[in-house]
């Protein structure tokens, strides 16, 4: 085995047998800690040094090509870029950034002060670069932007946290949504639902025990919050989106149990979908038409999740 000052993080791991997910679960500091214990890196960590090592370990579920690349390309300028040089789609994804690496409740005016951070600790910001480079090589499924022009950044069935789905959608305060599993945004007239499939007592009140589940690759069927009614504004507004001009977006994950140091699961995009049916109320239960059917891989595990 190479010694460790000539590997880079993805030799490493291929060299080692280790995961991601191992380097940053049992706190061994990250890729920039590791090459600190090895003596490679003399730079003295800076004071956001842990909160970024913990930022870092949260993002390892980046899978979609135009993200990493965007993030790539940002990360090896060699000063932070200004904020307002950031218009529509790359606007979204700095924000994803942002909310990524310094909270969901880290307001976005300070968005020069917090790039100004990152790149004060460049052990931190060449560990994402090599994270990156990692991500990129691990990449087993080709996602597709929903809308490759426009503002909206997302890729179909590449996965998200809540912070990252709400910023791409122009959401500039995602911590006003926790714990709600739907949003109405008027800027982008799209309702967006996000939901886990396997639902658990530890979590959940008898009454939130929502089914939620996929029917076919094609077809999932979805209970709204317990105060929707047909006659709503929500109710009407889901039955009659395509009438209205407004879009219905899904994003599901098997549980929202937290692995360790890495945090909740991320939410996988099903990507936009139209109403076919409800039957109920207070909550409904509708049956959706995906504009993109599952994978086969994701409707077994979807299938597998909700029982």
């Amino acid at each position: 085995m190479r010694r460790l000052g000539d590997c880079t993080f993805a030799s490493f791991l291929n060299e080692t047998g280790f995961e991601i997910d191992d380097i940053y679960r049992r706190r061994r500091g990250g890729w920039a800690g590791l090459r600190r214990a090895a003596d490679l890196d003399h730079r003295l960590p800076g004071d956001d040094d842990r909160k970024l090592e913990r930022a870092i370990g949260r993002m390892l579920h980046l899978d979609d090509l135009e993200r990493i690349e965007f993030l790539a390309a940002l990360l090896n300028s060699p000063a932070p870029p200004p904020a307002d040089a950031f218009t529509g789609r790359a606007q979204r994804l700095l924000w994803m950034l942002h909310f990524s690496l310094w909270g969901w409740t880290e307001p976005l005016d300070h968005l020069d002060d917090d790039l100004a951070l990152l790149w004060a600790n460049p052990a931190r910001r060449e560990e994402i670069l090599a994270l990156l480079d990692v991500l990129r090589e691990r990449i087993r499924r080709v996602t597709r932007p929903v809308a490759p022009v426009g503002e909206l950044p997302l890729h179909l069935h590449a996965r998200y946290s809540l912070a990252e789905l709400l910023a791409a959608f122009g959401v500039a305060k995602p911590s006003t949504s926790r714990g709600a599993g739907v949003r109405w945004i008027p800027d982008e007239r799209a309702d967006v639902f996000w939901f886990n499939l396997r639902k658990t007592e530890k979590y959940f009140s008898p009454t939130t025990m929502y089914a939620d589940r996929a029917i076919s690759p094609g077809l999932f069927q979805w209970e709204s919050q317990n105060s929707s009614h047909p006659a709503t504004g929500a109710g009407e507004r889901y039955t009659d989106h395509r009438n209205r001009g407004s879009s219905v977006h899904l994003f599901f994950r098997e549980t929202k149990e937290a692995d360790g140091d890495l945090g909740a699961p991320p939410y996988l995009y099903v990507g936009p979908a139209t109403y076919v049916s409800h039957t109920g109320d207070r909550p409904m239960r509708i049956i959706w038409k995906l504009d993109h059917e599952l994978p086969a891989d994701v409707f077994h595990a979807a299938r597998v999740a909700a029982g």
